[in-house]
Formats: structure tokens, C-alpha cells, sequence
């Protein structure tokens, strides 16, 4: 009788047991990195990024609107979610090679570009209001709390005053 697979067997559970006390020795209890194969679909990542790309849209869509209607809109949570989409939008960019990129992508990720295009000036237009009014307020209540003493006269009047 051979004991040459019982001797393969015990070969085989030494390495691995070795393979095992090198990853502790390391302070990781993960296994160790196994390659995967890697297949490439480039229609199925296409379909990742136009898939992310109308998420996007519609929150885009979704936050122009309310800028014009909506004044108790949550704009934290609307940036949040684009944020979001954004990361996303990169990690399945990422996933593309550049070969993949085909007219019909190239097409979509312009009309994109524009409608972000678009939110962008609407929230510019939203935060100069935001700045106008915040700067009346701080007017009024400064008008308000001061009594004139040391507000400077500046014009015609102070100027001949001390040219005496």
C-alpha cells in the first residue's frame, strides 16, 4: 500500500497551516488575497454608468425644481445624495476602459455635463440671493443696535467741517 496521498495530504495542511500563522503573524485574521478571475462586459458597464447617470439626473432634476418652488426644500440631504451618485458614477467610470466609451456614452455623458450644467447656475443663482438677503439682515439689525456715535459721516458735510 503507499502512503504517497497520505503524505501529499499532510504536506498540504502543513503549508496551510503555515500560510495561516503567516497571516496572523501579520495581525490580519482575513485569509490571504485570492486572484479572481476578471471578466470584462463592457455592455453591462456601459449600462452601470447610464444607470448611475439617470439616478443622478433625476436627483438634478429634482433639486432644480425645488429651487424654484420649494423654500423649506433640504438641500444638505439633495447634496448628499449627489454626492453619492457621484462616488458611484466614478467607481463604474473606473470600471470602463476608455475603448469602451462609445459614441452613444460619449453622447450621454454630455447632455449630463449640461443638466449639471444647469443645477450648478441655479444653485449660484440660489446663493447670491441667500447672500443678498443675509446681507439686508445684517444691515438692518446693525442699524438697529446702533445708536450713531461711532458710525462715520462720510460725505460733503464732514469735509468742510475740518477744513477750517
Amino acid at each position: 500500500m503507499s502512503t504517497a496521498p497520505v503524505e501529499a495530504k499532510t504536506r498540504s495542511q502543513q503549508s496551510s497551516s503555515a500560510a495561516l500563522k503567516r497571516v496572523g503573524a501579520r495581525g490580519s485574521r482575513r485569509a490571504p488575497h485570492l486572484p479572481r478571475a476578471v471578466t470584462h462586459d463592457a455592455d453591462a458597464t456601459r449600462a452601470v454608468v447610464v444607470a448611475v447617470i439617470r439616478r443622478i439626473e433625476d436627483y438634478l432634476e429634482e433639486e432644480t425644481a425645488a429651487l424654484d418652488k420649494a423654500p423649506n426644500f433640504d438641500l444638505k440631504a439633495s447634496n448628499d445624495r449627489k454626492s453619492q451618485g457621484l462616488v458611484d458614477l466614478n467607481e463604474a467610470m473606473r470600471r470602463l476602459n476608455p475603448a469602451d466609451i462609445d459614441e452613444d456614452l460619449n453622447l450621454r455623458l454630455q447632455m449630463f455635463r449640461s443638466k449639471l450644467d444647469v443645477n450648478l447656475r441655479k444653485i449660484q443663482l440660489h446663493l447670491e440671493a441667500v447672500k443678498e438677503i443675509a446681507g439686508m439682515l445684517s444691515d438692518a439689525i446693525q442699524n438697529a443696535e446702533s445708536d450713531g456715535t461711532y458710525t462715520r459721516n462720510i460725505g460733503p458735510s464732514r469735509s468742510t467741517q475740518w477744513s477750517d
